[in-house]
């Protein structure tokens, strides 16, 4: 893999792989906490695959459910779970808590891909990656024993916004759309004013300086109205599965996922949408336990409820 995509500037460049230097580090000390670990039975670790893609293998981590909790003559489901990191970080293990959780609570299959990001690549390879993992596991249920027609997505900040970039690729596609998405500080426009991102916060998490190094690496030169790029521009929001949208007081994201769920609602969509005060980005990470653990328990609610 090349250092940067050729078209990138290297000011960017060099911003976007120092933030992938940092952020693994800053994620071991602060946002992987055995405090964070909700899962009520002992899941094995993940094996780690690769799924074929356009693009050449990705890796990936696979959790299994309990064995013993399996229902006799019933495929489990599968939800794929989608990583942050600003489309610059390659860390699917961040979500590991995440992914525990689901596996012991709902006896669900969890697939984490670690697509590829800026500055080696641009769009569309991530949303184009993870499009094509979520099309393996439909083809992979016969093989791998799980349930084709309960497949969920999900996934927190960029892995949020990619979550809802499968959905829109599925549908255009004309392809079985997962049965729900859950959707957590994430992003769905991008073609929206930086001005329009506003925070009770004089420092949040995500400000002007990390949206500018996304555009100027990751979407450099993308259409920010195509809906792949932005789903909120998707014309039918209505045909949107069940979507779980959780976001916090303080992220400055919260005005555009807020208004995406107000409209997806208005176009007949099933959308749930909880604001979380006093919180930022990423606080399914972060050690406000009550917080953390209330969100992560919709997910698996609200996922629960999909797979019927």
């Amino acid at each position: 893999m090349p250092f940067k995509d050729p078209a990138i500037a290297w000011r960017p460049a060099l911003l976007a792989r120092a933030f992938q230097v940092f952020f693994p580090l800053l994620g071991r000390l602060l946002l992987e906490s055995r405090d964070l670990q909700f899962a009520t039975k002992p899941v094995a670790a993940p094996a780690r695959i690769a799924i074929p893609t356009r693009h050449g293998e990705i890796r990936a981590l696979l959790y299994s459910p309990v064995p013993a909790d399996l229902e006799a003559g019933r495929r489990p489901p599968v939800h794929l779970l989608l990583h942050g990191g600003a489309f610059a970080v390659r860390r699917p293990e961040q979500e590991d808590n995440v992914a525990r959780y689901l596996a012991s609570e709902l006896s669900c299959y969890v697939v984490l891909p670690d697509y590829d990001v800026a500055p080696q690549v641009r769009f569309p390879v991530a949303e184009q990656e993870c499009y094509d993992a979520y099309s393996w596991i439909l083809d992979q249920a016969g093989n791998r024993g799980w349930d084709a027609d309960r497949v969920s997505v999900g996934g927190g900040s960029a892995g949020a916004k990619l979550a809802l970039s499968v959905l829109v690729q599925a549908l255009q596609d004309g392809k079985p759309a997962p049965v729900a998405a859950s959707l957590e500080y994430g992003a769905s426009d991008f073609s929206l004013p930086d001005e329009s991102r506003t925070s009770p916060r004089r420092v949040p998490v995500i400000g002007p300086w990390l949206l500018r190094m996304i555009r100027d690496t990751y979407l450099l030169g993308s259409d920010l109205t195509d809906p792949v790029v932005s789903p909120a521009r998707y014309p039918e929001p209505g045909d949107f599965p069940p979507l779980l949208i959780l976001t916090g007081g303080f992220d400055t994201l919260r005005h555009d996922m807020r208004a995406f769920a107000e409209r997806a609602r208005a176009h007949g969509a099933d959308v749930t949408y909880h604001e979380f005060p006093g919180v930022d980005h990423g606080f399914t990470h972060f050690k406000h336990q009550d917080t953390p653990r209330t969100a992560i328990t919709m997910i698996g609610d609200h996922l629960r409820a999909a797979y019927g």
